[in-house]
């Protein structure tokens, strides 16, 4: 069964109203960091062509837990340009990595940016830990096969071990005719909170956009898939006034998704046909998400079984133009 539960902030044993307060005073903190940054830039950052980049792998952890096991593992790369070079990237823009497998073969991929897109000398992704983690996450659709090649090989890379990188897809593009934005309905999966995060870093701290206000739905199959929690979390005490966060667990999330046999012998994904069924599931989720009106933007980030329940219940029960839902 499914069940629908504002969690935030209920992992930890400090006061809420501390939390909250600590929260505000980083928010007007961070809000007069980005109007400084607009217009003096990012602390005399170099910014980089829209090139390939040369990185070495400074660190490798792993982050929450999973069936007994690493939910993530988090990759930091040192720019070799120095520690004031920054890629020049995009709101919402992946970074694509290069490196070699272990037949010396090139492997490319993009991916979700982990670390912030002015923070300079640096540049971190997360992904899903090696093994069943990762095989589970292609399995579904969560991952790219060429991601996992990738990630793969910075499995066997040592540190300070060399890698190349440079901006990657586009992901976050609106365009939609109803401006300004001015609240956010974000629905994601798994990783999918890396982008989405990124999103309401840079679009909710005060003065910096028209956004009033954000939800945040984050739909997973199982509790442990909740490993990047404490990064929401914190956003959501930034900014209380502005956030609401639900997180979600429904098992049947991925039904249908994995691989099956076909009647050809090879193997597929086969999707059930689109419909909101985690929606019609879990009536309180389907209540919680607030009809289309002018300002309002959806953001969807998951893999594609996912994003079509999404898409299905915005326009066909909360009356969203196909063009103010955008994907990560």
């Amino acid at each position: 069964g499914a069940a629908a539960a504002t969690v935030a902030g209920a992992a930890s044993g400090t006061p809420e109203w501390a939390k909250r307060r600590v929260g505000q005073l980083r928010a007007v903190g961070e809000s007069a960091k980005f109007v400084w940054e607009d217009f003096w830039g990012v602390d005399d950052a170099t910014v980089l062509e829209d090139t390939w980049a040369p990185c070495l792998l400074e660190a490798r952890e792993d982050v929450g837990e999973w069936r007994g096991g690493p939910a993530y593992t988090a990759y930091r790369f040192r720019l070799k340009q120095g520690s004031k070079a920054v890629l020049p990237l995009e709101l919402g823009q992946e970074v694509m990595f290069v490196s070699l497998d272990d037949r010396n073969r090139p492997v490319r991929a993009s991916f979700p940016l982990a670390s912030g897109r002015r923070e300079a000398g640096y540049v971190e992704i997360v992904a899903p830990a090696a093994g069943p983690r990762r095989d589970e996450r292609v399995a579904v659709g969560g991952w790219t096969p060429e991601q996992r090649a990738v990630v793969d090989a910075f499995d066997m890379l040592p540190l300070n071990g060399e890698a190349a990188v440079r901006p990657g897809r586009l992901a976050f593009q609106y365009r939609g005719s109803y401006l300004p934005i001015t609240s956010l309905q974000c629905f994601c999966e798994e990783g999918g909170v890396l982008p989405v995060a990124q999103l309401l870093k840079e679009s909710l701290p005060r003065g910096r956009s028209t956004i009033a206000k954000a939800q945040v739905f984050w739909v997973n199959g199982d509790e442990d898939d909740f490993a990047l929690y404490d990064g929401l979390e914190a956003l959501f005490y930034k900014f209380a006034r502005k956030m609401e966060l639900a997180c979600v667990v429904d098992a049947e999330l991925h039904d249908g998704a994995a691989p099956a046999a076909a009647a050809d012998g090879t193997t597929k994904i086969r999707r059930k046909r689109a419909a909101d069924l985690v929606f019609q599931r879990n009536a309180d989720l389907a209540d919680a998400v607030e009809p289309w009106a002018p300002g309002a933007l959806a953001v969807v980030a998951g893999p594609d079984h996912f994003a079509d329940q999404v898409v299905a219940h915005l326009v066909g029960a909360k009356g969203y133009p196909a063009d103010c839902v955008v994907y990560f």
